[in-house]
């Protein structure tokens, strides 16, 4: 059932007035009496759609859901901002795999260069994808994107587990840091996880985020492409402390 996050005042008053409104007409051609499920990421409902507009959906509210989908912990990801639209992909699969939050975050070695006008759109652009992203996963809450425009700006203070993606821990074969991180992942625990952009990160930045209690960690034996290392580590995540 296609599902829809709709904003407080969209739900209490039992319509859409969003950019939803073209979604659900021309893109799925629900009619009236079709059924979808709508959120405002604390109450779900399965609803009726009752009347169809140019620019306004009605529904009644038939079933409240129960949505336990999230991961008991907040999982943030720190990601070097990497070329063209790998970005994106990052966004979509991470939102999938439970993140609560995405900062692409500009490192020294970072190809892409944002003035603020650029910055803005693509925040909301960015936002849109985990939103459909979450939508597409069923997921309670939508992922949030904000861009980071300077690593060492960045206040780490809140997290209690700090991941660290480094390729050289894999090459001198240390392989179970992130494994023991991941096993003391405790209920309600704040974890942030740093990936560098193509290129890996730069030595001054990791004695800087080691200085602030981050720990270097191996994604397994082989070294991974900037927009696979967040997702393999959000699954390592899921894996261990979600499929007990």
């Amino acid at each position: 059932m296609q599902k829809y996050f709709i904003s407080n005042e969209e739900l209490n008053n039992n319509h859409i007035i969003s950019d939803d409104v073209n979604h659900i007409k021309n893109v799925m051609r629900f009619k009236q009496g079709d059924q979808i499920i709508v959120s405002n990421e604390e109450d779900e409902y399965i609803a009726c759609l009752t009347v169809l507009d140019k620019k306004e959906i009605k529904f009644e509210r038939l079933t409240r859901l129960e949505n336990n989908n999230e991961l008991p912990f907040t999982v943030d990801i720190y990601q070097g901002y990497p070329k063209g639209d790998k970005i994106q992909d990052i966004i979509k699969h991470g939102t999938e795999l439970g993140a609560t939050s995405i900062f692409p975050t500009i490192m020294k070695r970072s190809v892409v260069k944002l003035d603020n006008t650029k910055e803005e759109l693509k925040n909301i652009r960015l936002n849109k994808i985990a939103k459909e992203a979450a939508e597409q996963s069923n997921r309670k809450k939508i992922t949030k994107v904000c861009i980071k425009p300077n690593l060492k700006k960045i206040d780490f203070s809140e997290y209690n587990v700090k991941i660290l993606a480094y390729e050289e821990t894999a090459k001198m074969g240390q392989l179970s840091n992130l494994k023991a991180l991941i096993k003391n992942i405790k209920l309600n625990d704040k974890v942030c996880i740093v990936v560098g952009p193509e290129g890996g990160l730069d030595l001054d930045e990791v004695s800087y985020l080691e200085g602030l209690g981050f720990v270097p960690c191996a994604l397994g034996k082989r070294i991974l492409r900037t927009e696979t290392a967040s997702l393999y580590a959000l699954s390592a995540i899921s894996y261990e402390l979600e499929l007990k």
